[in-house]
């Protein structure tokens, strides 16, 4: 799969896999342009050496430095971007932070902080890109999630962030599928100087950025499906998806928090599951269940 012609924005662009996605990119022929934070000042800037190993590979590529949150200057980037290479076709959401703490200690100024870059940063970032998208006709869209939102212990803070992306796909996948931009998340786990501290060096090796380079490129590219959540890492990938097991059905008079109680056993992971395509085709299959029951036709 090549990217020439097309532009593709990548937040937490100087270290970690943001790099790597930026430079992999790159390598196939799209011009990036790469975000974070951290000062161009520093001596060891990331951004100015992700620049650098672009340039060696013959690409072009723009360095934004600045915080994501701020929609403001984010707007200014995305514009200056379009001024100077007319579209983006690709933006990867992938700035975050990290900060385990126990939940009772952890700060009111902490949980927002997480919130503004991971949540607010990829709204603001989505945000000023989606109206160029709609009007070419094309986008790939991609939310950098985590583990953790299958919860891990000290990680409130960045398990809600990462979850709240999730449902933002689910709805910015239905909104843009008319406009040929596709939205997915990815959840990857590879070796980084973020996560390297909690592998034990005998796994360390497993945990190559292979697979999560693959599936990002694989996302970012014309062929890529919309509206899924993606798990890469070691050697495996796979969809996760929200799904619904078989609903025990109850009259309204025997809907009581004992016989619920009574029958847990029966509700929890009955089966067969089902997925559904949106929250409303949830609450239309809630409605013909409940007609069906009480035989009132609704078609």
């Amino acid at each position: 799969m090549r990217f020439e012609h097309q532009v593709a924005i990548v937040t937490g662009a100087a270290s970690g896999l943001g790099r790597a996605y930026a430079i992999a990119l790159a390598e196939r022929g799209a011009r990036v342009v790469i975000v974070d934070s951290e000062p161009l000042t520093s001596k060891d800037a990331g951004l100015r050496g992700c620049a650098q190993a672009i340039a060696a590979l013959g690409g072009k590529t723009k360095v934004f430095c600045l915080d994501v949150s701020d929609s403001a200057a984010v707007q200014q980037m995305v514009d200056d971007v379009l001024l100077d290479w007319g579209k983006v076709d690709i933006l990867i959401n992938n700035a975050g932070i990290h900060h385990s703490c126990p939940f009772e200690h952890l700060s009111e100024k902490t949980w927002k902080r997480q919130f503004d870059v991971d949540v607010h940063g990829s709204f603001n970032m989505t945000k000023a890109v989606w109206p160029s998208m709609k009007l070419s006709g094309y986008g790939r869209i991609i939310m950098t999630c985590a583990s953790s939102i299958f919860g891990d212990v000290y990680e409130s803070s960045f398990s809600a962030s990462k979850m709240a992306l999730l449902g933002l796909v689910n709805s910015l996948h239905l909104e843009g599928n008319e406009f040929g931009i596709a939205v997915n998340t990815i959840t990857p786990h590879a070796v980084t100087q973020m996560t390297a501290q909690h592998l034990a060096p005998a796994v360390r090796p497993l945990f190559s950025k292979t697979t999560a380079l693959s599936v990002m490129l694989y996302l970012c590219s014309s062929k890529c499906p919309s509206g899924k959540h993606i798990f890469a890492a070691a050697g495996a990938i796979s969809q996760a998806e929200l799904v619904e097991f078989s609903a025990s059905r109850f009259t309204a008079e025997e809907c009581t928090p004992e016989v619920i109680h009574s029958r847990w056993g029966e509700i929890y992971r009955a089966k067969p599951y089902r997925c559904r395509s949106s929250g409303e085709a949830q609450v239309l299959a809630w409605a013909k269940a409940s007609a069906e029951q009480r035989n009132i036709d609704i078609e």
